[in-house]
């Protein structure tokens, strides 16, 4: 991650297991000292005292995790107390993380533990200030505790003046001259489990520090990320061909249920759906719901019973037919021809193109692709080679120009105006039906079914009609005495496990057959519709933790 993106937690102090079980441990800090003493150089000498008061269980050893990124070496690390023998200290790299760690005697009763080390480089830059921005308990506090002091002390060659000085949050600190030297107070008197704590002292620039951004650079940045996906918006809107006012009852002559996926870019799953959907309801097939036999509780299938009458069929329903005789199942078929659907789909395609109705911007778009993967790269690699307002501008820039030509590149195919003729006509005939469908249910349930079934065909590449859709419907006849007249190819020998009524029962199978449809397609058919502590920045203090 780029530096001054990086989680800023300096520290981390937890207790580790010792020999008793870690259920049986508790313990809360009664006492949190941080005193981080800021030298001309910006590095940090740092100064912990933490009171653990171990309430129940035995423990023996405690670490201590330095995570700030981008700070220079952790060194000079010494660990003491008053109350318990340091039997060893040790120091290194755990998963990739520093750490100090230190045993002593196991203990039960209560312990003072003193930290001390040297952090270099650790002093923020942010615009024209300097800032030492402590996470106290970055991730929140691991266990209650109490009484938090937190001290920040300025070098006598920074000639600074009280007033010169800005804390964050201003409520919990003050600001006082002692021994030559400004200093910087906070202090709570408690810090609940879980809770978080943070302290900011910013003074105007006084030594090169790691970039910080402003709050006005971040704006920014998100401005120029808005610019970049504004540009591919309106690039979209310009291209995205003619959008002529059309008015229509029917689908286009021309149009067949295949051609209106291509022409609608819809997933080429839905032309098979909408095509299997229009052979049942034209007594070519029939779509029978099922319990499936080979599996223990509720599984169910739809089971296909291909009787054609190759004559009325079209070239491409007679290939989809010669499919289905080789497959029990829907959903046998729909895994095992994913590649004749899509070889089948691709002609559809080169139709719609070979019509006219639709122009290929292919190459354009892989080459705003690629462009925009370049230019994120550039952005993330100015972050990773230094830190500095135009690195990050350059980031957040490369994000931007990513964005927009990612949006800019989804505009591969755009229509004609012949094509958009046809294509809007046919979602003005969805809209129709779908609307007229809703009509019904209140006025004639028997009757919407029955021209819900006549166009299931085409709405089912309408976006908001799925199952919940058309379970509409059949919530509408529970309460109607007129029986709906549906075509045979809708079956079902579990479509009376409800008990429902004549007119529920006659369109149960509809959407028995609608929900397996949806389940066998899995989504490509696109008809359904619907603790650890961490510490501090720059070198304060982290959270205690005990497992």
């Amino acid at each position: 991650m780029p530096r001054f993106l990086a989680g800023c937690a300096l520290a981390v102090l937890c207790l580790v297991v010792g020999p008793v079980a870690a259920q049986e441990k508790q313990y809360a800090l009664s006492n949190f000292d941080v005193t981080v003493h800021v030298q001309p150089d910006g590095r940090y000498e740092v100064e912990e005292s933490i009171a653990y008061d171990f309430q129940q269980g035995s423990f023996s050893r405690a670490y201590r995790s330095v995570v700030r990124e981008g700070a220079g070496a952790l060194r000079n690390v010494r660990v003491t107390s008053p109350d318990a023998t340091i039997d060893s200290v040790w120091t290194g790299v755990e998963d990739g993380v520093r750490q100090v760690r230190w045993t002593f005697p196991d203990r039960s009763a209560p312990a003072q533990f003193d930290i001390r080390y040297v952090l270099d480089e650790a002093i923020y830059e942010r615009g024209d200030q300097n800032v030492v921005s402590l996470d106290v308990m970055a991730e929140g506090a691991v266990v209650p505790t109490q009484d938090v002091d937190v001290r920040v002390t300025l070098p006598p060659a920074f000639p600074l003046r009280r007033d010169q000085i800005a804390l964050d949050p201003s409520g919990d600190g003050t600001v006082r001259r002692a021994a030559g030297r400004l200093e910087a107070a906070f202090q709570r008197d408690r810090v609940d489990a879980g809770d978080e704590y943070s302290v900011e002292v910013a003074f105007p620039w006084q030594v090169t520090g790691e970039f910080l951004p402003t709050g006005l650079q971040i704006v920014f940045g998100g401005l120029l990320v808005l610019l970049g996906g504004g540009v591919g918006v309106v690039a979209v809107g310009r291209w995205r061909g003619p959008r002529p006012e059309v008015t229509a009852r029917r689908p286009p002559s021309d149009v067949d249920l295949p051609l209106a996926v291509a022409l609608l870019q819809k997933n080429d799953g839905q032309a098979f759906l909408a095509v299997l959907m229009d052979l049942a309801r034209r007594g070519h097939v029939t779509l029978q719901h099922d319990r499936d036999e080979d599996t223990w509780g509720d599984d169910e299938v739809v089971r296909l019973d291909v009787h054609p009458e190759r004559a009325d069929l079209s070239d491409f329903e007679r290939r989809f037919v010669d499919e289905l005789h080789g497959y029990e199942t829907l959903d046998e078929f729909w895994q095992e021809t994913s590649s004749v659907r899509s070889e089948v789909m691709s002609a559809r395609h080169d139709a719609v193109l070979d019509r006219g109705w639709m122009q290929d911007h292919t190459t354009r778009s892989v080459f705003l692709a690629l462009g925009a993967v370049g230019a994120l790269l550039v952005g993330f690699w100015a972050v990773m080679t230094g830190d500095s307002a135009l690195r990050l501008f350059l980031l957040f820039g490369g994000i931007g120009a990513a964005l927009g030509g990612f949006i800019a590149s989804t505009c591969r195919h755009t229509w004609t105006r012949d094509g958009a003729q046809r294509a809007l006509a046919l979602r003005s005939y969805l809209d129709h039906e779908k609307a007229e469908v809703e009509r019904l249910r209140e006025t004639d349930p028997a009757r919407a079914a029955e021209r819900l079934v006549d166009a299931l065909p085409w709405l089912l590449l309408h976006d908001e009609v799925s199952k919940s859709w058309v379970e509409a419907t059949k919530d509408a006849l529970d309460a109607a005495e007129a029986v709906p007249t549906l075509p045979d190819g809708f079956a079902s020998l579990v479509a009376d496990k409800e008990g429902a009524g004549a007119p529920v029962a006659a369109f149960l199978p509809v959407v028995a057959v609608m929900g397996t449809i949806e389940s066998s397609a899995a989504g490509a058919a696109g008809v359904a519709g619907g603790a650890g502590a961490a510490g501090a920045a720059g070198g304060g203090a982290g959270a205690a933790g005990a497992a």
